[in-house]
């Protein structure tokens, strides 16, 4: 795949092997998992193509890409995992102005995501480089122009959690990479899920993606008694 529709290919794999994922381990992903039970979808709705015949069945094609591929796995997933089964629904083709133009394939995709938080406040982040909007290829090392939504801050956010978390940091560093290995149940059902044929292609980004460290007394998180600022309680 490419994003935004130029460029070197990413490390993205397909939508509905996403989704098919996400009916497997949910989409609270690994270090939310320590806080929740796995949060699946309740709906997956398709809108139909003005270029498709309306005698293709999406509702079974929908079936057999999201849910049936894991199928097999509801007798060896341990719960709270499971294989989860979405209501499968088709939209009507969409107004002329709402559909995707003749030209469509020769069109770029737009560069840019908008991202939104509770308080309405929102930032704009250059697909190609996950940094904010207007950064300087200079200013790019700088933690001002990093997205909220990046992993550094996931990192920062779930240490800053760590009296409500069931594990124990030993070291001054915490990896992030390391963490998520220590969601032993989530890690356990993704394994199952990429064992299956139809996914053990699945691309894995570089390891040093995620090998990154946020040092324990540093951040804006308060420290407990002792002077670390990671003390993960059970």
């Amino acid at each position: 795949q490419r994003k935004p529709g130029r460029g070197d290919s990413t490390l993205s794999v397909s939508c509905s092997d996403k989704i098919a994922r996400w009916n497997v381990v949910g989409v609270q992903g690994a270090l939310l998992s320590y806080f929740l039970r796995p949060v699946y979808l309740h709906s997956v709705t398709v809108g139909r193509s003005p270029y498709v015949s309306e005698d293709v069945c999406l509702v079974k094609q929908l079936k057999r890409s999201l849910f049936e591929r894991v199928t097999p796995l509801s007798n060896e997933l341990i719960k709270p995992f499971e294989v989860n089964k979405p209501i499968f629904c088709v939209a009507p083709v969409p107004p002329k102005e709402f559909q995707h133009s003749e030209t469509a394939q020769a069109t770029l995709t737009c560069g840019y995501s908008i991202c939104w938080n509770k308080s309405g406040l929102h930032e704009v982040i250059l697909g190609t480089t996950g940094r904010k909007q207007g950064t300087s290829s200079k200013g790019a090392v700088y933690p001002s122009t990093e997205s909220l939504l990046c992993k550094k801050r996931f990192l920062e956010t779930f240490v800053s959690l760590r009296h409500e978390c069931k594990i124990r940091c030993s070291s001054n560093e915490v990896s992030y990479r390391e963490l998520k290995d220590g969601a032993e149940e989530y890690s356990s059902a993704s394994k199952l899920f990429k064992g299956r044929p139809s996914f053990r292609n699945w691309l894995l980004k570089p390891v040093n993606l995620e090998n990154f460290s946020i040092i324990r007394n540093e951040g804006n998180y308060p420290s407990d008694n002792s002077g670390n600022s990671c003390d993960f309680q059970g």
